[in-house]
């Protein structure tokens, strides 16, 4: 009997794998089940990322600023910054320190020029000038020294940029008149619009600054 001898052709070998990035790459273009997947998923991921925007937006609006401050002392102070409008106290305190800087005055002028000059916009200064100029010659001539008594202070109207505060109450002026001391006690009322103040470079005490003043 005669055997037959069959040849088996070699095997080709595996081709090298591919990388993963490479193979998921491909598979997103040739596997169109498993491309509807991913694109779900990434669609679903989106919506929740667009739902979810508005929460941590209005989240992050509300939630204040806050400041810190380090007093001689060495001790740090935090607290919430306030906007334009919530800044009442502030308000307040400017008008009340412009007050006394406007009419704490002497025979020679005022007592306080520095805190005016800079607590006072030229264009607030200017509208009070003719007044001041008549009542210096007064001054000197009746030797008159004048303090300031403060009522009340209002604050009328706040705006982003501006607020306009009311503030009366009474000046005490002692003076001699014909060699003879006297006293008199005229009341006012002073309104004031406050910006902000645009030199705090230079007047970083005063945050805000007289732009308008009228006297009643």
């Amino acid at each position: 009997m005669t055997l037959n001898t069959t040849t088996v052709p070699p095997q080709p070998s595996d081709p090298p794998r591919r990388s993963g990035s490479s193979s998921t790459l491909l598979k997103l273009f040739a596997d169109h089940s498993w491309a509807a997947r991913l694109w779900f998923w990434v669609a679903v991921v989106a919506v929740v990322l667009a739902i979810a925007q508005p929460y941590f937006l209005v989240s992050a609006y509300r939630q204040r600023e806050r400041v810190v401050i380090l007093d001689e002392a060495g001790t740090f102070h935090v607290s919430p910054l306030l906007s334009f409008e919530e800044a009442e106290k502030l308000h307040v305190a400017q008008a009340l320190l412009a007050t006394l800087a406007l009419f704490q005055r002497n025979p020679a002028g005022f007592d306080y020029p520095e805190i005016l000059n800079k607590i006072f916009l030229k264009e607030g200064l200017d509208q009070l000038k003719k007044k001041l100029i008549a009542e210096k010659a007064e001054f000197a001539a009746k030797q008159i020294h004048q303090k300031v008594e403060v009522f009340r202070v209002d604050v009328l109207r706040t705006r982003s940029d501006e607020v306009l505060v009311e503030v009366s109450g009474q000046l005490i002026r002692v003076g001699l008149f014909n060699g003879e001391p006297f006293t008199e006690s005229p009341r006012f009322n002073l309104r004031l619009t406050l910006v902000r103040n645009p030199n705090l470079a230079a007047n970083g005490r005063y945050p805000l600054a007289v732009w308008r003043a009228q006297i009643q």
